[in-house]
């Protein structure tokens, strides 16, 4: 098994080995696989030991949910409807695992965290900014709704979050000089729990299809097989990752046609977002694993990385509810 703040310190050597690296990669395509049962390495009991294991936090879809809400279950053969969810219980939930191994555990968000409620809406997505720089993310992704009050404000809002943004399939498509540049970056690299992780970002390609083109106007998408392979292959024989993870915004199909495309081979999991599918088990395809964590801040996604050797020895992922119940609402936060 195997798949972050990047070190850009100006270095000539560094940038003749990424600049000849990267001319001489490409890409493939292929099928989507089916997804086939975990291996027993899933069962495993990870090691106490903490400096040799780090957690992935993992929230998506939020849709500016602030408050505690009713979330729909199936259990029984029948609907039933329980109380998850707000920003307040997830602040709560965030410390308590954090908390836990402190120096080793990473927050990140896979998108679509700006729109979806009325306070959201009323100021295209500015308040909901301090909220998330309090959260403390480390990585966050646009999504298919980031871009909904369009390209300049998408920029705001995402500029002035605090955490690293990457995005490797989203270029600039003016008349400006920085026209053809990619808008954000597309990857970060972290060293932690004695290893380098790197993560790479993709968001959906066919946003000006399924939403009005004039959202993404100045905005150039391509799918994510594009370059994947390219920046893999970076990350491995340049920056030295042991470990490789996509984050993507792009659907539980999507993502898992990836996983069973050859060129993600090398990446160890794809941490997917947007249809907001409660991924409790992870789907194992041909190259890669796939998760995704539900949705409206309802959800956590938790994974721990036990490393040995700078690669990845045991995982254990869990789908946590964010139950106001088990996490009394953090009193910092006064959102009514």
């Amino acid at each position: 098994m195997s798949s972050l703040l990047k070190n850009d310190s100006p270095n000539s050597r560094r940038d003749f080995l990424i600049k000849t690296t990267l001319a001489g990669l490409g890409t493939s395509l292929a099928g989507v696989a089916g997804a086939i049962p975990l291996t027993n390495s899933e069962t495993k009991q990870l090691t106490p030991e903490t400096s040799t294991r780090f957690t992935i936090l993992y929230t998506s879809d939020i849709h500016a949910q602030l408050h505690t809400h009713d979330e729909f279950f199936w259990e029984n053969g029948k609907a039933v409807y329980k109380k998850r969810g707000g920003l307040a219980v997830l602040k709560t939930m965030i410390n308590h695992f954090r908390k836990q191994n402190p120096a080793n555990t990473l927050l990140i968000d896979g998108g679509d965290y700006f729109h979806g409620s009325a306070v959201a809406s009323l100021t295209e997505g500015e308040a909901l900014i301090p909220l998330l720089n309090d959260f403390n993310y480390d990585l966050i992704l646009p999504g298919n709704w980031e871009v909904v009050y369009k390209k300049k404000k998408m920029l705001y809002d995402m500029g002035h979050a605090n955490a690293a943004k990457i995005c490797a399939n989203m270029w600039h498509k003016t008349t400006d000089a920085d026209n053809g540049e990619l808008i954000y970056p597309p990857y970060w690299v972290k060293y932690i729990a004695g290893t380098k992780v790197g993560f790479i970002g993709y968001t959906d390609h066919l946003i000006p299809k399924r939403q009005s083109p004039a959202y993404s106007e100045g905005i150039r998408f391509e799918h994510a097989d594009f370059n994947v392979a390219k920046y893999i292959k970076l990350l491995k024989e340049v920056e030295g990752c042991g470990i490789i993870f996509i984050v993507t915004h792009m659907g539980l199909a999507q993502q898992v046609g990836l996983a069973n495309n050859p060129a993600v081979a090398g990446a160890d999991f794809i941490l997917g977002a947007d249809t907001h599918e409660r991924v409790r088990v992870p789907i194992e395809g041909k190259y890669s694993k796939v998760v995704e964590c539900g949705a409206f801040g309802s959800f956590l996604g938790k994974l721990d990385i036990e490393v040995e050797n700078g690669r990845i020895k045991n995982y254990k992922y869990q789908l946590l509810d964010v139950d106001p119940a088990k996490y009394p609402a953090d009193k910092s936060y006064s959102l009514r």
